[in-house]
This record gives structure tokens, C-alpha cells and sequence, in this order.
């Protein structure tokens, strides 16, 4: 959210009608609640949805092509081979690591595209692979397009998620925080006390417009 706020270019990408927007932080819930704004009805992380989808596929036996880019070097080919065994009906047909020049993608974009993907899967972290999407949209032959942050990380086990209890609870970012904390110690420490800071003001300016409706 606080991307959204700040930056013009991702907020207008997000806003397009051909974007479809779910809730994947509880954070955001909360936020909801408590500015009484109307309150999604579950928190959606592609953490859960891309074993969800891949365990769909594989029981429909669907033809749907999937493609993995993100990550470091060998990182989303990891996730694809231990998917292949868990998921045999289902078609990861590529990967590609997320470490090249966002500038210059054409080789990148052919290569995927060589694929006949279905559906790309881009792990580039939030606002980079939005934008990259945005960008490269009209070139990348693909019909779904599934931005995934850090996904990849997690299924190469590179790194471990959080306990059940501390995603139901909204506490995932302190137990990614204890395990690479010089890392992530400013994006989650400063961005959450900036991100609860603007939902106050937020709810502070609301409750000001209806103070001065209520005396008019």
C-alpha cells in the first residue's frame, strides 16, 4: 500500500480495469475495518494460491501452461522440479531468474514466449514486476499474468513462512523480519510505523468531513 501511495505510476496501473486486485496482507484488512470501509472477505497470499491453482490443474488434468520468472539464478527452476514431483499433471514448461537488465527484455520476452504460456508467474518484487508487466504487456504472449513477489523464495526454500497462526494474526512480516533482519529491517520496521501513521490520518480525516457534515 504505501507503493500505492507514493509512487503515480503504480498507483495508475493498478487502477486499470484490466487489473485485478486482491487483498494479500492482513494489514490491509485491519485497515478496512477500521476505517469501516467494506472488508474483503479473505486474505489472498500467492504463497497459498499458487499451490492451490497447481494442486487444481493437476487433478482436472488441465493443459495450462505455466511459466516461473523471478528470483535468483536456479531459485524458480528449484520450485518447478519439486512442484513437478508433488504436482505430475501439471505443466511448469519454464523458468527464468529475475536478475537481468528490466531495461533490456526482448531476449527475456522471446524466450517466454517460445513457451506458449498460459500463465507467467512474475517474482521481481512489488512495484517492479507491476510495472515490468504493464510495460512489456502487448509483447508477452500470455493470457494470465500473476504477480508474485517473493513467492519463489519460499517453495525453493530458500526461505521459511510463518507459522499458521502468525498469518491469521497479521504477524508474517516479524517472522520474515527474524530471519533476514538487516535485509528487511527498514522495509518493515519504518514502512509499517509510515503505513500506520496514514491509516490514522486517513481515519482522523474521516472523522473530521463528518463532524463539519453533522453541523451543516
Amino acid at each position: 500500500m504505501l507503493n500505492y501511495w507514493r509512487d503515480d505510476v503504480y498507483q495508475d496501473i493498478i487502477n486499470q480495469k484490466d487489473s485485478i486486485v486482491y487483498v494479500d496482507g492482513m494489514g490491509v484488512i485491519y485497515a478496512q475495518k477500521l476505517l469501516k470501509l467494506p472488508v474483503a472477505k479473505e486474505r489472498i497470499a500467492t504463497t497459498d494460491l499458487f499451490p492451490a491453482l497447481c494442486n487444481y490443474l493437476n487433478e482436472t488434468k488441465s493443459p495450462l501452461r505455466i511459466f516461473l520468472i523471478g528470483g535468483s539464478d536456479g531459485t524458480a527452476e528449484n520450485v518447478m522440479d519439486r512442484f513437478f514431483i508433488q504436482y505430475p499433471n501439471v505443466h511448469i514448461v519454464g523458468t527464468h531468474h529475475g536478475y537481468f537488465d528490466k531495461r533490456s527484455s526482448s531476449k527475456v520476452i522471446k524466450y517466454i514466449n517460445s513457451h506458449k504460456v498460459d500463465i507467467l508467474f512474475v517474482g521481481f518484487g512489488n512495484p517492479i514486476q507491476e510495472k515490468w508487466v504493464h510495460q512489456h504487456f502487448h509483447r508477452l504472449r500470455v493470457c494470465t499474468f500473476i504477480t508474485c513477489g517473493g513467492l519463489f523464495d519460499y517453495y525453493a526454500n530458500n526461505v521459511k513462512r510463518a507459522p499458521l497462526f502468525m498469518q491469521k494474526i497479521g504477524l508474517e512480516w516479524l517472522y520474515r523480519l527474524v530471519q533476514e533482519p538487516r535485509r528487511l529491517f527498514k522495509r518493515y520496521i519504518f514502512g509499517n510505523i509510515k503505513y500506520v501513521w496514514k491509516v490514522m490520518r486517513m481515519k482522523l480525516s474521516k472523522a473530521l468531513r463528518s463532524s463539519k457534515e453533522g453541523n451543516l
